[in-house]
């Protein structure tokens, strides 16, 4: 959905081309005109928008910076910003030096001006099969570039700013109340949501009521609502309200952080009122879709943002529910089904329980939570009583212990085409209509059936080396699920830190390896392996087990040494310990080539070797010379189509006897973008290319993946970013 309007879809082309008909065969010259005018103007203003934000990396010299001073964050020695450069739009990096520069990020009065030194970069397109795109979704909020910052000189000048009036308001509540019940007041009145407010909220993730902690229609409903209802006790006419509605409106977008979920519920509440006023006589539909114009005016690449895309198709659906003369309940119901085909294509997965948590909790929301939030944001500028923020925070700390106890799992479904999608929004809609005339809709519901376990049960295989950073996860896949593997899961290697250097600690794998797990249905692992002890390749094991079934679990004979205490405390998968020799898995068998016995050293890697559709895969972990020997000395007829490359490219592996003898066609490197390390070397890509192998790296081109059907047995090597040099 992301590029619904932007890039070339067949099935997109076909249901324009039925528009045209449709439009012909009204024979209205009105409806033509305007056509053409709305998208001529839709047309020029992305074609400028799009010539503004893209730019060629460059050098920073001396560049004044204008802060947007409510987007500054500290985390350990990080320093994350946005601003301006010559009405440029800029993400700003920084490693902060010393306590005393931190200190300055960290204070009441916070600089809204610098002097910077430092490159430019693109945003980072998606590193993993259907993971998240960071250069589309900054460029859809007009951002240009990334500027790593070498240096930065804070200056602090007296001007006017809404970012500046926003971020005391911050200031102010964080000063006032408690952690927790700050990060609450924050998210429901401001719209700002600070570090701690995931580890608060995340019995609400869990059952799918996140969305009621960001500021949408509901919330703006409620309070321009509220705004109305006070203006008309005051006895102050249509006119003039709705005048006072549209200030109060472009207030709280400003006061918001002029988020899109925001400027959309404000835009179509004061759509909705001005026809009430002015006597116009207009669909829902057509408030829709002028509200759609208006943002695509304003925001032209507003679909490549997964917010944006939630927003639009909710806003949709409500607009035809509306029509349905449906109790409260009912309507939620109806809509959290409904939600279904944006959701999985969004998440992967759908809460479940979420309608019904919402329809609980909607009325406590509207009578308790949202009033109490805005008495408190109010009390600090004005004395009200201190029991009110006691009791308030007492509450949100029962309703998350409730909610955790309430948690129910997710169904992951994976992530649908673009056509499936299409195709189950399309019988969305067929639904809705089908219900307003109360006829029978099993054949639709059969369908969508069908299109959404067509997700699941894919009849591709595939061998994905995942982009884990610097480190090495590799996915397998059997066509049908029929069953799967993960070799390691990545891992961040820690380095020793001052106290004020250490950042927030995040799992990598909630961002690379998890996410693309759920986006093929995967919720269950036949067989984990790991290779070796270090960091890069078992890091992540404890969050995989956590968040995936694993049945199996194998590790090489010996080095559950070091592992005792962790093995100790893995619940529900099976352990095994394997050495050369030993097979793994009962469709697919995948070979145990080395070692005899292992320490957990780099040398001491697992090796495994398998072939699948006709393809000879051989994966050495961390493997070294002197293991590589030993292993052409045991293996004297090894052949491999696809190598994975040991160490990340390091000149400790790969050496010239390995590759004369198993003769790969292609090397797969996992290494990390820019990483400290040098990896992969040039002693390395050098070897390679004087064998003439195809080199294939991750800190280039992201993650590479082998795929075939079950069907055709045709297969092809796929790359998620095209890398030239």
């Amino acid at each position: 959905m992301a590029s619904l309007f932007y890039q070339f879809h067949l099935l997109l082309l076909l249901l324009l081309s039925s528009l045209i008909i449709r439009m012909i065969c009204m024979k209205n010259c009105w409806l033509w005109l305007m056509v053409f005018l709305c998208s001529f103007f839709l047309s020029l203003r992305t074609y400028y928008y799009v010539n503004k934000i893209e730019n060629e990396p460059q050098r920073i010299t001396n560049g004044y910076l204008k802060i947007q001073t409510d987007s500054i964050k500290v985390d350990g020695n990080s320093l994350k910003l946005t601003g301006k450069i010559q009405g440029k739009k800029y993400f700003v990096y920084n490693t902060l030096k010393s306590p005393a520069e931190k200190a300055i990020w960290q204070g009441k009065a916070l600089p809204n001006m610098a002097i910077v030194n430092g490159d430019t970069e693109d945003f980072d397109n998606a590193r993993n099969l259907n993971g998240f795109d960071a250069k589309k979704y900054y460029q859809s909020l007009g951002f240009t570039q990334v500027l790593q910052a070498k240096a930065i000189k804070p200056v602090k000048i007296q001007r006017f700013s809404i970012s500046d009036v926003r971020q005391r308001l911050i200031w102010r509540i964080d000063r006032r109340y408690s952690t927790r019940l700050a990060s609450y007041i924050k998210a429901l009145i401001i719209g700002y949501k600070d570090a701690q407010f995931a580890d608060y909220t995340s019995a609400y993730k869990t059952t799918g009521l996140l969305h009621l902690f960001t500021l949408s229609g509901m919330h703006i409903q409620f309070y321009l609502g509220g705004v109305h209802l006070l203006l008309k006790r005051a006895g102050l006419v249509r006119e003039t309200r709705l005048l006072l509605l549209s200030a109060v409106g472009l207030l709280l977008i400003i006061l918001t952080g002029s988020g899109f979920s925001t400027i959309r519920a404000v835009v179509s509440f004061l759509i909705a009122f001005a026809c009430l006023t002015l006597e116009i006589q207009l669909s829902k539909l057509d408030q829709w879709s002028i509200m759609l114009f208006l943002l695509i005016l304003c925001f032209p690449l507003v679909f490549w943002s997964v917010g944006a895309q939630l927003s639009l198709y909710f806003a949709l659906i409500l607009s035809y529910l509306n029509d349905l003369r449906l109790k409260k309940w009912q309507q939620l119901v109806l809509f959290s089904a409904f939600a279904l085909p944006i959701m999985i294509y969004s998440f992967s997965e759908w809460t479940i329980i979420g309608g019904l948590f919402t329809i609980l909790l909607f009325p406590l929301f509207e009578w308790l939570i949202l009033p109490g939030c805005i008495v408190l944001f109010l009390g600090c500028f004005l004395p009200i009583p201190q029991f009110l923020s006691f009791l308030l925070e007492q509450f949100f700390r029962l309703l998350e212990k409730v909610l955790a106890l309430a948690a129910f799992p997710n169904l992951t479904i994976g992530r649908p085409t673009f056509t499936i999608l299409l195709f189950l929004i399309l019988i969305v809609l067929l639904l809705i209509d089908r219900l307003k005339y109360q006829r029978k809709t099993y054949w639709l519901l059969g369908i969508a059936f069908l299109l959404i376990a067509s997700v699941s049960f894919s009849a591709k295989g595939m061998v994905a080396f995942v982009d884990v950073g610097q480190g090495d996860s590799i996915f397998i896949k059997l066509p049908f699920k029929q069953e799967t593997f993960l070799i390691d899961t990545g891992g961040r290697l820690k380095f020793r830190q001052k106290k004020w250097q250490r950042r927030q600690q995040k799992h990598l794998s909630d961002y690379n390896l998890l996410p693309f797990l759920k986006s093929l249905g995967c919720t269950k692992i036949d067989h984990l392996l790991i290779t070796h002890n270090d960091a890069d390749h078992m890091g992540e094991l404890v969050n995989v087990l956590d968040n995936v079934k694993v049945k199996n679990l194998y590790l090489a004979k010996g080095s559950q040494i070091e592992l005792k205490k962790l093995i100790q405390s893995i619940k529900g998968t099976k352990i095994h310990l394997v050495k050369k020799g030993d097979t793994v898995g009962n469709k697919l068998k995948v070979q145990i080539l080395s070692p005899e016995k292992s320490t957990g050293e780099n040398d001491d890697s697992l090796v495994t070797y398998f072939t699948l559709n006709h393809q000879r895969f051989l994966l050495t972990g961390d493997l070294e010379t002197t293991g590589e020997e030993a292993l052409i000395r045991n293996y004297p007829q090894l052949k491999t189509d696809f190598l994975k490359v040991g160490h990340h490219g390091s000149n400790t592996s790969t050496g010239k006897e390995l590759l004369e003898k198993v003769r790969p066609k292609y090397a797969i490197i996992s290494a990390g973008k820019k990483n400290r390390y040098g990896h992969p070397t040039q002693e390395t890509l050098t070897k390679l290319n004087k064998q003439k192998i195809r080199v294939f790296r991750t800190d280039q081109q992201g993650m590479i993946y082998y795929h075939w059907s079950a069907t055709t047995k045709w297969g092809e090597i796929k790359l998620l970013i095209d890398f030239l040099e």
